[in-house]
Order: structure tokens, then C-alpha cells, then sequence
């Protein structure tokens, strides 16, 4: 499979990628692509909501509003070009789905498989047939095996109609007498309302996350079951879930020494205060036991999960790795089409940042040098036009490394006379 290198659009910033071996895709592609989807996926939504039938009004009501909302939220994906349209990987990833769905005697009818550009290590079951798996999984999957559990696991969440249970039990517990009593209970109170609101939440917040532990475990299960339908490798539904277990861990860093390194040239200076920060005035939370987002990783734990399915393997497998030019090619230049995809997405302080780890080891390679060039220059007119917490990370105590967190600091201090400075340092 020949892979096309995804430029989204060619105008004169970007002709710098034309000399680095980068073939385009056709813009009239992407247009016919991203509309084809879009009356696909209208025609398949309105499909949908006639078909929605609950005697209840006020759940009724509450689910409507759920399944517009998140149809919305699709379409407008499509529309912003948040998924990736190259023939050759669309087929290819749409081959792998075929494959566990006819091994299985699962009609593909209505199954659909579609690439984010996002860059996080995830995937997931949108409730209507539509697996997205993101970009990011490239970064973390290391042959084609592994990547077919992760397909596997999400259709055994459209088997096991996870999404539609989880939107009917929220509509109802939203309607239950128990949270109206509660609710007007709290209306009542003249102080701690928002203690009370709060400690409410928490707690339906941890019901939920509980709920969603027992469907992940239950689409580990049958996925296993699907994937190993497949006759692929058994231990590539293990070394997936050892590598999704790190996958929130960053490889690399980057010091002061290496700002150093990277950014001074023709008499700039690297200072001190570029790097420091105000402390937070939330910093007495910043230890505050967080509830965990919805992620393909993390519920529950993966070493828990491991432990599972090696439990439903019997720990009687062999290693027999599936080979595929085609995954080899996609994993080789995954690398650098994160960043390509980071870039494109406007999210320019990611794409800068990543591309900084990757220059200050590679500091003749020509694309890394040009990406770190138009990011910065994007990145230069926001913080002119007040709007640099658009494409820039957010300083985290909580989250962010102490790399991404220096790396936020950097950018939110150099004046922009610096960053000409900088910027002309890169220019082609």
C-alpha cells in the first residue's frame, strides 16, 4: 500500500513540504470525501431518531436531546475535517473491520470504521456502528494483531449496545424520584448548596464510572472472543493493553538545557524567567483525587485487565505475529504524520512541542525544522491576538509533565519580539 502523506491544503506556508518528498492529497478529494460523510452519516442519524421509541416523555426528552447533541457534534467533525481521507488507509483499516465482522458472522452492513486525526492512544465505539480509532494508536501499536484487538474490543461494545444503555440509564437516573427529592432538597438549603450539588455529582460521577469498569471488562471479554475468531496472535490482546498500561508516560522531556540547544542562535539568549511561573491559586487541589476520564486505557486498570484475559487464554497461546507491509509502512511514518495531524488540527503547541523532542536529537532533519517554523508563527499571532489558550496547552499542575508544563511557561513569557527572533532563526 502506498502511503500518501496527508497535506490537507497547499498554500505558500507550506511550501516548504513540497521539497521533502511529501505527495498532497487532491483537495477535491477531501471535499468529495468530507461530504460524502456528511450525507452519510445525516441520512444514518435521521435513520436513527425515528426509530427512537420510549413510552417515558421525560426520559424520552432526555434522550433526544443526548443523541442530537452527540449527532451534532459528529457532523461537525466531518465538517472540520477532524477525520482523515486517504482511500488507501480507509480501505485498509475498513479491511481489518471486515475481517473480525465476517470471522464472525456479524453482519457489516451497518459497521463502519473511520481515522481520527487526534493524537491521544485511544479509540472508540460511537453506539451506531462507527468505530474511530485515533491516530495516536499508531504511535502505540506495534503490528497489525494488536491493532485488530483494539477494532475487536470496540465492536464488542456495539455487540454488547453499551452507548445506548449508558445514554437510557443516565435518561433515567436523570428522571428517577430519588434525584428530583435530592435536587429539591438541596434547592431548600440556605448554605452548602454547592457543597451538597457537589458531593452529589461525585457520587452519580462514581456510580457511572463503576458502570463503565464492568462494560470495559465485558468488551475485553467478547472482543477477545471476536479477535480470537481471527486466528491472529492470542498475546497481542496482552502486549496491547502492557503497552496502552505506559502509554500516558512521555518518553522524552526537554530541559532548559536543551531550550539552550535548540534556541540559541545568532545572539539569542535563553533566560532564566523564561521559565518561571506564578503559583496557582488552586495549588492547595493539585493532590485532589481526580475522576477518571472515559479512555481506552483505563477501566479498570490494565494490569487488572491482563490479568483477565490471560485468565480467559488459559494461559495456553502461541506467538505466531501477523506480518503486514501495509501496517509496517502506516507505523513507520507515524511519527511524523502525528505531527503533520497535530499541525493541521491547530494545535500548534502540541505540534511544536513534539517536534522540539524530535529536532534537538535531529537537528538537520528538514521537516522538523520547517514545522517548528510555522508553528511558531501561528503560535506568534495568537499570543498577539490574545488567543494563545486556543492552540496552547494550559499550565497542569495535575497533568502535565513538568517538561509540558516548563514548555507552556516558555511560550507564555518570551516577548513577541523574541519570537521574531526565533522565528527567523527557522526560516526556511
Amino acid at each position: 500500500m502506498r502511503i500518501v502523506w496527508l497535506l490537507l491544503f497547499l498554500s505558500k506556508s507550506l511550501m516548504g513540504f513540497s521539497q521533502l518528498d511529501f505527495a498532497s492529497i487532491d483537495t477535491s478529494s477531501i471535499t468529495i470525501c468530507k461530504n460524502d460523510l456528511s450525507i452519510e452519516f445525516k441520512k444514518k442519524f435521521e435513520s436513527i431518531n425515528k426509530n427512537l421509541n420510549y413510552p417515558n416523555t421525560a426520559e424520552r426528552n432526555i434522550i433526544k436531546e443526548i443523541f442530537e447533541k452527540t449527532q451534532s457534534d459528529f457532523l461537525e467533525r466531518i465538517s472540520n475535517n477532524d477525520f482523515l481521507c486517504s482511500s488507501d488507509l480507509n480501505l485498509y483499516l475498513q479491511r481489518l473491520l471486515n475481517e473480525i465482522l465476517t470471522k464472525n458472522k456479524i453482519d457489516a452492513t451497518d459497521y463502519k470504521i473511520l481515522l481520527s486525526k487526534d493524537s491521544e492512544v485511544n479509540a472508540a465505539n460511537m453506539g451506531n456502528g462507527v468505530v474511530v480509532v485515533n491516530y495516536g494508536i499508531f504511535l502505540a501499536v506495534e503490528n497489525e494483531d494488536e491493532l485488530v484487538f483494539v477494532i475487536s474490543h470496540e465492536i464488542g461494545h456495539q455487540c454488547l449496545n453499551h452507548v445506548k444503555q449508558s445514554i437510557e440509564k443516565y435518561a433515567k437516573l436523570s428522571t428517577s424520584k430519588e434525584i428530583i427529592e435530592k435536587t429539591k432538597e438541596i434547592q431548600k438549603q440556605k448554605f452548602g448548596k454547592a457543597s451538597k450539588a457537589n458531593d452529589l455529582l461525585k457520587n452519580l460521577m462514581y456510580q457511572n464510572y463503576s458502570q463503565r469498569r464492568k462494560k470495559e471488562i465485558a468488551a475485553d471479554s467478547l472482543g477477545l472472543t471476536l479477535y480470537l475468531k481471527t486466528f491472529r496472535n492470542p498475546k497481542a490482546s496482552i502486549t496491547l493493553l502492557e503497552k496502552l498500561n505506559v502509554s500516558d508516560e512521555e518518553k522524552d522531556s526537554l530541559t532548559v538545557a536543551d531550550y539552550k540547544l535548540i534556541f540559541e542562535q545568532k545572539g539569542f539568549k535563553i533566560k532564566e524567567k523564561f521559565f518561571q511561573q506564578e503559583e496557582s491559586l488552586f495549588k492547595q487541589y493539585d493532590g485532589e483525587k481526580q475522576i477518571e476520564t472515559d479512555s481506552l486505557k483505563s477501566h479498570p486498570d490494565c494490569i487488572t485487565r491482563i490479568q483477565l484475559i490471560k485468565k480467559q487464554l488459559n494461559d495456553t497461546f502461541k506467538i505466531n505475529e501477523t506480518k503486514s507491509t501495509d501496517f509496517d509502512q502506516i507505523k513507520k511514518n507515524s511519527i511524523t504524520q502525528n505531527l503533520l495531524n497535530l499541525y493541521f488540527t491547530k494545535s500548534y503547541g502540541q505540534s511544536l512541542y513534539e517536534t522540539l523532542k524530535l529536532y534537538k536529537n535531529d537537528k538537520e532533519n528538514a521537516l522538523y525544522k520547517h514545522l517548528i517554523f510555522l508553528n511558531l508563527t501561528e503560535i506568534q499571532k495568537s499570543k498577539s491576538n490574545y488567543t494563545i489558550n486556543r492552540y496552547v496547552p494550559s499550565y497542569d499542575n495535575k497533568y502535565n509533565t513538568p517538561s509540558l508544563n516548563r514548555f507552556v511557561s516558555f511560550l507564555n513569557n518570551i516577548k513577541i519580539s523574541d519570537f521574531d527572533t526565533i522565528i527567523n532563526n527557522f526560516k526556511p
